[in-house]
């Protein structure tokens, strides 16, 4: 046999990774671990956790629940995640997800916990054998109290769901996941500024862009410039993004595109941790088997029904909860796919309403461009100005000094018939000094900064489209809650 034989993977085990591919399509998008991952030599890359009191393989059929944990430890994952010190060993669950599989397998729920929920945490016993006292807290202390395990022993006594299988996965698997996928390609609908000190340290302009890694955690992570800062509003997003990247990852075909699978195949398995009921090619095979045709349109997006504590900061579970809880454990929530026509008669309404509304008028941010004077002694002002205008989506054409390095009012000048190109600058910079100047060329719009301008511009306040309040009851059929954040990709 030559060399190059002996190298080369054989059929039947490219075969096993593609079976476990059709997994894969709903995995990566669900916290990048939904269901896991196999390449070609998945038992030495996928991490077993004793987590599960007896471990089971997966079924060919029947209701399943997994108990997904994002993990927000940094250690080991560099400075753009956050600082090791403060954030290093097991973190917090920063993220918690059930994911129930109805038992005929062609439909799923999948249940976001806050994890400022109060909660009782049960007893539970550290790796080194410590025990850590039953206390009234946050849900996401018991990861950091004592692992993944009290986070299953947490949920399980809350709810009485018996969780079948866990899968952990942290900050760097779900930012490698993607920059594997080739990156998500999204719409925004407004501008993402969230500086590294405010928070995820993103710069996002608005209109259709492709995320890669880094900024597509960012986004998941975001809170401080996003709706009301909170967690619970960061929880409807990550939903929204997760159903947008299960239908790209269908319609790329990722399972029949080999270098793609086992680039993303590699880089899931390298950051994920399972029961070890699930960490092996016998139980992805048969779970892959089962669920390889799941869409976004196949699963329920719901969260935990709460009510805000009394100080605000905190969330409790209402009695709705427990509904909510033994639907599932009876497996009697409302199919998805049973409510397809009506889902398909829905979005042909409102993309005929779309097209009957009146095309928007009116420059956007893409459509100016931009001239940026540095009218101050501030060392390298006009080019900081100019990266957070480009953050907003503007065109910077040219970035200089002005003549006059002691101007004390920052200007806006703009070119004729440009006023409303000139606005939107002003908007983003908080000018109000505008003015006309009939022999402009080039740019749309010159900014002359003066010394009464800030440090750094940030993104105004008054500019931030809020996320509503969904308006459906937890148990209701529905997909994805709509935020106002995304707006449509044409998929042509």
């Amino acid at each position: 046999m030559s060399e190059l034989s002996e190298n080369k993977p054989s059929r039947s085990k490219i075969r096993i990774s593609l079976a476990i591919g059709s997994t894969a399509v709903v995995a990566i998008s669900v916290i990048a671990g939904f269901l896991g991952y196999a390449t070609l030599q998945i038992t030495d890359k996928i991490e077993p956790i004793k987590v599960l009191e007896s471990p089971t393989p997966v079924p060919e059929s029947g209701p399943l629940n997994f108990l997904l944990m994002g993990t927000d430890t940094r250690t080991d994952q560099g400075g753009d995640f956050g600082s090791e010190e403060n954030y290093g060993g097991e973190g917090r669950s920063d993220t918690t997800m059930l994911v129930h599989l109805n038992p005929d397998r062609k439909s799923a729920v999948i249940v976001s916990i806050p994890r400022d929920s109060m909660v009782q945490i049960p007893v539970c016993t550290r790796e080194d054998g410590q025990v850590i006292n039953s206390r009234v807290d946050r849900f996401n202390a018991a990861f950091a109290l004592a692992g993944p395990s009290c986070t299953i022993k947490t949920f399980e006594s809350l709810t009485g769901i018996e969780i079948n299988h866990a899968v952990v996965i942290d900050f760097l698997g779900f930012s490698n996941v993607v920059d594997a996928l080739g990156g998500i390609e999204v719409c925004l609908n407004f501008p993402i500024n969230e500086p590294s000190a405010r928070g995820a340290g993103i710069a996002l302009p608005a209109g259709i862009q492709t995320l890669r890694g880094s900024d597509a955690l960012g986004l998941m992570r975001a809170r401080y410039t996003l709706a009301d800062g909170s967690d619970l509003a960061r929880i409807k997003r990550q939903q929204e993004l997760l159903a947008i990247t299960i239908d790209q990852i269908q319609r790329k075909n990722v399972i029949t595109d080999f270098t793609t699978l086992y680039r993303v195949a590699t880089a899931a398995t390298s950051s994920l941790r399972m029961d070890e009921g699930l960490a092996n090619i016998d139980s992805l095979i048969t779970l892959a088997q089962s669920v390889g045709g799941l869409k976004s349109k196949d699963i329920t997006f719901l969260t935990v029904p709460f009510v805000l504590s009394p100080g605000g900061n905190t969330v409790e579970w209402t009695e709705e909860a427990n509904t909510l809880w033994q639907n599932i454990i009876q497996s009697s929530l409302p199919s998805v796919s049973a409510s397809v026509d009506d889902t398909v008669a829905t979005e042909e309404a409102a993309e005929e309403a779309v097209e009957e509304a009146p095309a928007p008028t009116g420059p956007v941010a893409s459509d100016v461009v931009v001239t940026v004077l540095n009218g101050t002694r501030r060392a390298g002002f006009a080019a900081a100005t100019s990266e957070y205008l480009k953050s907003q989506g503007f065109q910077i054409d040219e970035i200089d000094n002005a003549p006059n390095k002691d101007t004390a009012n920052t200007l806006l000048v703009y070119a004729p018939g440009a006023e409303e190109k000139a606005q939107l600058v002003a908007n983003a910079l908080q000018i109000s000094n505008l003015s006309e100047d009939a022999e402009l060329i080039g740019a749309d719009v010159v900014v002359i900064l003066g010394n009464d301008a800030p440090s750094e511009f940030v993104a105004p306040e008054v500019e931030l489209v809020p996320e509503p309040e969904p308006t459906v009851e937890p148990t209701e059929t529905t997909g994805a809650p709509k935020t106002g954040l995304f707006c449509p990709v044409d998929e042509n």
